[in-house]
C-alpha cells in the first residue's frame, strides 16, 4: 500500500496496480522471539530476496526482516522496465571506468535482465517476464545528435546494435507527434515486479530461509564477531549483516544516512483500454521513457493498460501530482482525453552522488547495496549474487561496483530541501530544452 495526503492532514491508502493484481498472496509472520542466523538481511525488496536466495543456495541460513510487506517498496512500486544500462550514458560510462571497464558493465546489466528472466522460469514465477526493447525519446530535434553518438559508441565498443529513430521509424514505436527523435534499444525487459519478488520469496522461503513481515529493525549493534538487531518482538543474531534498504534506509546507519539520496516517483495506470487503441499508440509494446531531467516512463500492461510516471515531483504525493501526470500522459496522447484512471501509486527509489550503484560495508562491518537510480529492477538480482558473493569471499562477477565509493550527498541533514531545491532547478533547466 502507499499512504498519499488527499487533502489537509487526512491520509487515504490506495493499492498500486501491481498489488491488485498479484497472483501471489503468502504471507510472513511477524517475528516474536530471539532467533539466529548465519546472515540477516533488513529489507524485503528486490535485493533483500536475491541476496536470500543466493546464500540459500549455498547452504547459508538466512533471516529476513520487512518493516512492512514483501515488495512494500520500491521493489512493488516501479513501472516493471528493466532497461539496459545505467543511469549514465554510454559515452559517461565509458569516460569514467575505460573502455574495457565500461564493455563489462554494459555486459552485466545485460546480464542482470536475463537472470531475472531466468530465475522466474526456473522458479515458474508467473511475473510476465519478456524482452520488449525500450525507446528513449526526446522532444528536442537537437537530441538527434546526442543519439547518433549513443548508438556509435555502443556498437565500436560493446559489440551492439541500436537505433536512432526519427519520422515514420518513430511513429511505428510511438503514435505521436510529441516526440521528434528516439533511440531504440531491442535488448530490455518488462514484468510484473510484485509478482516477481513475492514468487521468488516463496521460492526463499521454501529454500529454509526465514522471513519476517511487519518487523521492523530498531536497534543494531556489533558484538565482536556477531550483529545483533532488535526489533518491538524479537531480536536476530548472525555473523553476517545486508542492508538492502536502499531509498528507504533514512538513518537506519550513518553511512546510508549520508550517501543514499531518496528520490519520489509517481505512477497512474489508465482504464482498461481497447487492444485496437493499445496497438495503435504503442505497436510494439516497448519500454518508453524521455530523457529530460525529471523523467516520465511509461508502457502497456498485460492486463490492456497503459502506466505513465514521473520521478522528482516531491514527496509524499498529493492529489496534484495526479493531475500533472494524467496532464502529461494526455500531452503526449491526446486521444486519451476523457479517459479514467484506475490507480494512483508512488514511493521512493534510492540514488548517489554519482548516480551509480554502490556495493560497501559499513564501519560495523555490514554490506549493503544502494542507489540503483531507476536501475534497481534489474540490477538488483545480481547485486543479491555479488552480496552472497562477498559474504563468502567468492570471486565476483563485477567488482566496480564494490570499487566505488559511496559519498556523501551535500545537505543531507536536511534532503527534503534538497529533494525540492532539485526539483525546481531541473524543471527549469527541462522546460528550457
Amino acid at each position: 500500500m502507499y499512504v498519499y495526503i488527499v487533502k489537509g492532514d487526512v491520509e487515504v491508502e490506495t493499492a498500486t496496480l501491481w498489488e491488485a493484481t498479484s497472483k501471489y498472496k503468502r504471507t510472513y509472520p511477524l517475528l516474536q522471539e530471539h532467533i539466529t542466523a548465519d546472515v540477516v538481511i533488513i529489507g524485503g525488496g528486490f535485493t533483500g530476496i536475491a541476496s536470500s536466495y543466493y546464500l540459500q543456495n549455498k547452504g547459508v541460513h538466512t533471516v529476513v526482516l520487512e518493516q512492512h510487506t514483501i515488495g512494500w517498496g520500491a521493489s512493488g512500486r516501479n513501472g516493471g522496465m528493466m532497461n539496459t544500462g545505467y543511469k549514465l550514458s554510454a559515452a559517461e560510462t565509458i569516460k569514467r571506468w575505460g573502455v574495457d571497464k565500461a564493455k563489462r558493465l554494459d555486459q552485466y546489466a545485460l546480464d542482470c535482465n536475463k537472470a531475472v528472466e531466468e530465475i522466474a522460469k526456473k522458479h515458474q514465477i508467473d511475473c510476465a517476464v519478456r524482452m520488449s526493447g525500450h525507446v528513449a525519446l526526446s522532444k528536442n530535434s537537437k537530441k538527434q545528435e546526442g543519439f547518433e553518438r549513443s548508438k556509435e559508441l555502443i556498437a565500436k565498443h560493446f559489440g551492439r546494435d541500436v537505433k536512432v529513430l526519427t519520422g515514420a521509424a518513430l511513429q511505428e514505436e510511438i503514435n505521436t507527434d510529441y516526440y521528434k527523435v528516439g533511440l531504440m534499444d531491442p535488448l530490455s525487459y518488462q514484468f510484473q515486479p510484485l509478482d516477481y519478488v513475492r514468487g521468488l520469496a516463496e521460492v526463499v522461503h521454501d529454500l529454509g530461509a526465514e522471513i519476517y513481515e511487519q518487523t521492523k529493525a530498531i536497534d543494531i549493534q556489533k558484538n565482536g564477531n556477531t550483529f545483533t538487531v532488535t526489533t518491538e518482538n524479537g531480536i536476530v543474531t548472525a555473523k553476517e549483516l545486508i542492508f538492502a534498504t536502499d531509498g528507504y534506509s533514512e538513518k537506519i546507519t550513518p553511512e546510508l544516512h549520508k550517501g543514499v539520496f531518496p528520490l519520489a516517483s509517481f505512477i497512474i495506470a489508465t482504464e482498461p483500454l481497447d487492444q485496437e487503441t493499445l496497438e495503435t499508440l504503442i505497436p510494439n509494446d516497448r519500454n518508453l521513457y524521455d530523457t529530460i531531467n525529471l523523467v516520465n516512463y511509461f508502457r502497456r500492461t498485460p492486463d490492456q493498460r497503459i502506466i505513465f510516471g514521473g520521478s522528482g515531483i516531491g514527496y509524499p504525493a498529493r492529489q496534484a501530482f495526479k493531475d500533472e501526470l494524467y496532464m502529461l500522459l494526455t500531452s503526449v496522447f491526446p486521444q486519451l482525453k476523457g479517459v479514467s484512471i484506475d490507480y494512483f501509486w508512488g514511493g521512493i527509489i534510492g540514488a548517489t552522488v554519482d548516480k551509480f550503484p554502490v556495493i560497501g560495508r559499513t564501519s560495523q562491518g555490514a554490506y549493503y547495496s544502494v542507489g540503483y537510480t531507476g536501475h534497481g529492477a534489474s540490477q538488483s538480482t545480481l547485486h543479491g549474487k555479488l552480496l552472497s558473493q562477498c559474504i563468502l569471499n567468492e570471486e565476483r562477477i563485477n567488482s566496480t561496483f564494490e570499487n566505488t565509493p559511496l559519498k556523501t550527498v551535500p545537505l543531507y541533514t536536511n534532503k527534503k530541501f534538497l529533494v525540492n531545491a532539485a526539483n525546481l532547478y531541473f524543471r527549469l533547466m527541462d522546460k528550457l530544452g
